[in-house]
């Protein structure tokens, strides 16, 4: 994505966010996202025109991103936001990995090792479990590391562990209360409240989201499309069948998607080159 854009002429910075790089959820990313903002924008190496920057993001970096820029102090540095299978609301999605069936398991794996590490019940041997079924799951390995590792690892941990991929009423309770518990202690539903905070949005935002999305599903972009609409917000929505979690999903209905996937981007690249100095 960084060099599509580059080709369209824009300058591009990609920024190496550490908890995002090690899979963290926490509020404090939103402050480090929101000072990687000002910092951008600020900086006349990287920003010469001294103009609102674009962001574009997706997943949950995108909810990130979004709290981020929606802040009073941040908003003014914002020109454009795209945002791809981007989360609204975190309990609603929190919700649906935990309980659904037919989910991409690398995003429970990672949910669930963040509650577990935060929480009472952290336990340092289903956590690596947990970190090698995300390794195995995000890499795609030929060979997967976690089988040989649950031969050698405590029976207790094997159980454990098999519960929490297997037995849905007992993965619910455990992860409900350890985030009730973080929740408590972080209040981390207040941080994480994207509806509540869209008052100072002045910037467009472009919302793409795959119909047949297995991580976050595609209401989270619908419901926050209607909230920016009824603010009054530029706000643009692309539901396509042609992404499930920001990868390619292949249909008869190619040429129809293509098109409105282009739509969804060029809403975005238009709004930034509006913003430009001629």
């Amino acid at each position: 994505m960084s060099r599509a854009f580059a080709h369209q002429g824009f300058r591009v910075i990609t920024p190496c966010v550490s908890d995002i790089d090690r899979l963290l959820i926490h509020p404090a990313t939103i402050d480090k996202f929101a000072a990687l903002i000002q910092a951008v924008y600020a900086d006349r190496m990287l920003n010469p025109s001294g103009q609102p920057i674009g962001i574009f993001a997706a997943s949950y970096s995108g909810g990130i991103a979004m709290l981020a820029a929606s802040r009073a102090d941040i908003a003014p540095y914002v020109n454009a936001i795209c945002l791809v299978g981007a989360f609204t609301h975190f309990r609603n999605v929190l919700q649906f990995i935990i309980e659904q069936e037919e989910i991409d398991e690398y995003a429970r794996y990672i949910l669930l090792r963040n509650f577990l590490q935060q929480s009472k019940h952290h336990d340092d041997e289903i956590v690596e479990l947990l970190n090698i079924a995300i390794q195995d799951n995000g890499f795609k390995k030929e060979r997967p590391l976690l089988p040989d590792r649950l031969q050698t690892v405590s029976a207790g941990a094997v159980n454990f562990f098999m519960q929490l991929l297997n037995n849905a009423s007992f993965r619910s309770e455990l992860a409900y209360q350890a985030f009730e518990e973080i929740n408590q202690r972080e209040r981390w539903t207040d941080y994480f409240a994207l509806e509540h905070r869209l008052d100072y949005v002045d910037f467009s935002v472009s919302l793409i989201h795959g119909q047949g999305d297995r991580v976050i599903p595609s209401n989270e972009s619908v419901h926050l499309h209607a909230l920016l609409q009824r603010r009054g917000k530029n706000s643009h929505l692309i539901l396509t069948s042609l992404l499930d979690h920001g990868d390619l999903n292949l249909s008869k209905d190619i040429w129809r998607e293509t098109n409105k996937l282009a739509a969804g981007f060029g809403f975005f690249i238009n709004d930034l080159r509006a913003a430009q100095p001629h």
